[in-house]
């Protein structure tokens, strides 16, 4: 595991030498075996290590001996220690939030916090490969386009924080293996067991079901899938943007609109029509661009708004209370 980890944080040029990283630990064997994992590689990659826990408070008990356990392994390795504890139940309400998004938020936003005060050049989170093809699935059940498809990135910006994933090229099997071979123990939480929730669901029935039934290198083919779609995006967004130069605020100039690919007309409307307001699924964007081939006089748009077509430009503009 350590030699993959290694050469995919060579390849993708997570880390460089020097850099300040703060580990996000919850406890799990995932969070733990990164930890782990960058203590055994520090060396080579020349890189400080310091330790961040974010404790949720959902588990009573059980969350304060995560916060514990995690403690006691950072002072084991004479390693910076950063604790927080976070109100996720009142935020998921007052934010109108599910429990899981809100704890990603209010830890992200700590994670950036940490890094801006104390300089941090990286935040290392533990997702698998594992999570990567339970994200894949889970967007794709959703309906989601070749973006949502592009899973997690192994490298983000989150409010000027570098987030990386070192850990996206191995499995949650290779995770527990290699945390046995070095006598490592972990936290297990009960929550990741609750069927209630989709991701569970996912993770413990659909992709066992697919991978027994239909092809057992599932979980690989949806992480390929995910660097695929990554690759895609990248371009999509260079080639949308260089599209879209010549538009202003909420006008599109439609000239040699028809003579693009319909998925370049797909994407430079909807990223067009999402500078401005809501995300539009793929319905909305169909009816946007037969406005804009002139098919249609005009196409309701989600956040109360509506496109025309003039005079060889396409406009997007906000309707009135009373239009609703």
């Amino acid at each position: 595991m350590l030699d993959k980890v290694l050469r995919y944080i060579r390849d993708r040029q997570l880390l460089r030498a020097g850099d300040r990283v703060l580990v996000a630990v919850s406890g799990g064997a995932d969070s733990i075996a990164l930890l782990r994992a960058l203590l055994e590689l520090r060396g080579e990659l020349g890189i400080v290590l310091a330790v961040a826990h974010f404790n949720h408070g959902l588990r009573g008990d059980e969350s304060a001996a995560d916060e514990a356990f995690v403690a006691e392994l950072a002072q084991q390795h004479e390693l910076e220690f950063f604790i927080h504890r976070g109100d996720v139940r009142e935020h998921a309400v007052t934010s109108k939030l599910s429990l899981e998004a809100a704890g990603r938020q209010l830890r992200y936003r700590w994670f950036a916090e940490l890094a801006q005060q104390h300089r941090f050049d990286g935040i290392a989170t533990a997702h698998t490969l594992d999570d990567q093809a339970e994200t894949v699935l889970l967007k794709f059940l959703r309906g989601a386009g070749s973006r949502g498809l592009a899973g997690i990135y192994p490298i983000v910006r989150h409010a000027n924080a570098r987030i990386v994933r070192p850990m996206l090229c191995v499995s949650r099997h290779e995770v527990e293996q290699y945390l046995s071979s070095i006598g490592q123990g972990w936290r297990e939480d009960e929550t990741n067991l609750d069927r209630r929730f989709l991701r569970n669901r996912v993770r413990h029935e659909l992709l066992p079901l697919v991978e027994r039934d239909y092809n057992p290198n599932a979980r690989r083919l949806l992480s390929d899938l995910a660097d695929v779609f990554q690759a895609e995006q990248q371009y999509w967004e260079q080639l949308v943007e260089q599209t879209l130069k010549t538009s202003s605020s909420g006008e599109l100039s439609l000239e040699g609109f028809a003579s693009l690919a319909v998925a370049l007309q797909r994407r430079v409307l909807k990223a067009f029509a999402e500078s401005s307001g809501p995300a539009l699924d793929f319905e909305h964007v169909e009816k946007l661009r037969r406005c804009a081939l002139g098919k249609r006089r005009k196409a309701e748009l989600p956040g109360d708004r509506a496109a025309e077509r003039a005079n060889g430009t396409l406009r997007i503009r906000q309707l009135r209370p009373d239009h609703c």
